[in-house]
């Protein structure tokens, strides 16, 4: 409960802070954007669903890369700091979707005034899954590179794969040049395929950490 509380009230904090100060500078950019050609898609849209997906899956990675052998070094288990994190990333996920679209209404009032276009913009729980996924897949891919480089380049592919089903319902996602048409192929069924995403992103972070080696660092 303690780590869970360290992670939350430290990194959800923090990225609240990055989102505000991103989202001012989109408002600004759109702005400077104005003066010379029609406003006719939501900056934010592109902060939310192309930018906020990487600084997620960082904190994904931060979480085991960083936060797991400080825990362990302190006398903490690996069990317990992995128990943390994967309430930590429902958490956070939620958090940074909620800000997201907190930033969207902020957005749609000025675009309102200004009588700019925004295009689409998406779900909020769209965004919720597709930040849940991409932290566990930061955390799956912080364990099996940190556990060796085989281990890694082997969770790769499924990292991928995960991400890629999480943002079938994001605007902007496209398509990838190998898969065509991923959000037909899913169809309704892309918030279970997200949800089984999650789940085996997490449990195989859990299968992968134990075995994570951490080094107290001499003098």
């Amino acid at each position: 409960m303690k780590i869970f509380r360290h992670l939350t009230a430290s990194l959800v904090w923090f990225s609240a802070l990055v989102a505000a100060g991103v989202f001012a500078f989109v408002i600004a950019l759109t702005f400077a954007v104005s003066l010379f050609r029609d406003v006719v898609i939501s900056g934010w849209s592109v902060a939310a669903g192309q930018v906020g997906p990487w600084f997620v899956l960082f904190i994904g990675v931060y979480v085991i890369h960083n936060v797991l052998p400080v825990a362990v070094a302190h006398g903490r288990t690996r069990r317990e700091l992995l128990g943390a994190a994967t309430a930590f990333s429902v958490v956070f996920a939620a958090a940074m979707a909620a800000v997201a679209w907190l930033g969207f209404l902020v957005e749609g009032g000025v675009y309102a005034l200004m009588d700019w276009s925004a295009g689409e913009r998406g779900l909020p729980h769209a965004y919720f899954l597709m930040y849940l996924v991409w932290c566990a897949v930061g955390m799956l891919l912080a364990a099996a590179f940190d556990t060796s480089g085989p281990a890694g380049l082997v969770a790769l592919p499924f990292g991928i794969a995960f991400a890629v089903a999480a943002r079938v319902r994001i605007p902007g996602s496209g398509e990838l040049p190998f898969l065509r048409n991923e959000m037909s192929l899913l169809g309704a069924g892309w918030h279970v395929a997200s949800a089984l995403a999650w789940l085996l992103a997490i449990g195989a972070t859990w299968a992968i950490a134990r075995t994570i080696p951490v080094r107290s660092k001499s003098g």
